[in-house]
């Protein structure tokens, strides 16, 4: 597994500027504020500053580039706890002696002077600390979005992909059929067969399309469901007043998904057709027809149908494809965007 930024022990080069940046800030102020506080000159108040870049950045360092990666490690956790308490007597000691030493003072040890140390340190040294773990924290937020993104781009791409066999072995058998029937019939069967599937290969990139468009193959897909079954199925199209399908979008094929989903798991009939709605509303479009399940089991196909739908409105568009079944009725809502967001 590989580790995000947060957790990784080696400074990046966004790490090293961060940290150059902030001395070129904070280095001047430290310098006027050792003059103020003990009235000397900037000669002998330069080694003061200079230490405390030194101290504060290995110290920072070590917190952020070893102490924090091992206490966010499940596995070895309890090496950043057994450790911590050393780094803080490590801190402490070194803080006395640093600046006792520039200022010529003798270092009176004990525990509480070395705890205090660690603690005016920790005070010192902090605020970069906190500045660095940030940057990292945003980097492997960042870093997690682009892993998420090309994943959904990489699923979404294995979706479009599918295609259900049985569609196009069946066109292809009607087709043979309409040839020695009635060679014009065939010619505009063909035309309109040609038309689908031009559709589909001039979106099979996209996200979104208008609903005008979905309509439009729609219109061609029903003609040779015709020419398959008869008039054994009445789809009734009805868009509510104002609503313009050129300026609501749905991710492509979903009409097919919807209708193919139908004629798979029910039964229709010359005498009583089933009959199929499609609503389009302002904000959703819903699929729904009385439930007639078919005696026979329903053809194999690829595993995708209303799956594949509902995860590509998931990855694409953020919301959900509504699904409602009851004894009597079989509804599928999906939503209709008002613009597109990819």
């Amino acid at each position: 597994m590989t580790n995000s930024p947060l957790t990784t022990a080696r400074p990046s080069r966004a790490d090293l500027g961060l940290v150059a940046a902030y001395w070129l800030v904070v280095a001047p102020v430290l310098l006027l504020q050792y003059r103020a506080d003990r009235g000397l000159g900037i000669g002998r108040v330069l080694p003061e500053v200079g230490a405390t870049v030194l101290l504060d950045t290995t110290a920072v360092a070590l917190v952020v580039g070893g102490l924090l990666p091992l206490l966010l490690s499940d596995q070895r956790r309890k090496w950043g706890l057994a450790l911590l308490p050393l780094f803080m007597a490590l801190s402490g000691v070194a803080y006395l002696l640093v600046y006792h030493g520039i200022r010529g003072h003798v270092v009176s040890w004990s525990f509480e002077r070395v705890v205090l140390g660690a603690v005016a340190h920790a005070k010192s040294y902090g605020l970069l600390a906190v500045l660095l773990t940030g940057r990292r924290y945003v980097a492997a937020q960042r870093r997690i979005l682009l892993l998420q993104k090309a994943q959904a781009e990489s699923e979404l791409r294995a979706l479009q992909a599918q295609v259900d066999p049985h569609f196009l072995f069946n066109n292809l058998h009607v087709l043979h059929t309409l040839i020695g029937q009635d060679a014009d019939v065939a010619a505009h069967f063909l035309n309109r067969f040609a038309g689908l599937y031009r559709y589909l290969i001039r979106h099979r990139e996209a996200y979104f399309v208008p609903l005008a468009e979905e309509l439009g193959f729609l219109d061609d897909y029903l003609y040779l469901l015709r020419h398959r079954f008869g008039t054994a199925h009445a789809f009734e199209l009805r868009l509510a007043p104002g609503l313009d399908p050129n300026l609501r979008y749905l991710v492509p094929g979903t009409l097919q998904i919807l209708v193919e989903n139908v004629l798979k798991h029910n039964a229709g009939g010359d005498e009583q057709p089933l009959v199929v709605l499609i609503d389009g509303q302002a904000e959703q479009l819903t699929v729904r027809h009385p439930r007639r399940p078919k005696r026979a089991p329903a053809e194999p196909g690829t595993g995708s149908g209303l799956a594949n739908l509902c995860e590509r409105y998931r990855l694409l568009a953020g919301q959900s494809v509504e699904i409602r079944a009851t004894a009597a009725e079989f509804a599928v809502t999906v939503p209709l965007l008002n613009r597109v967001s990819k």
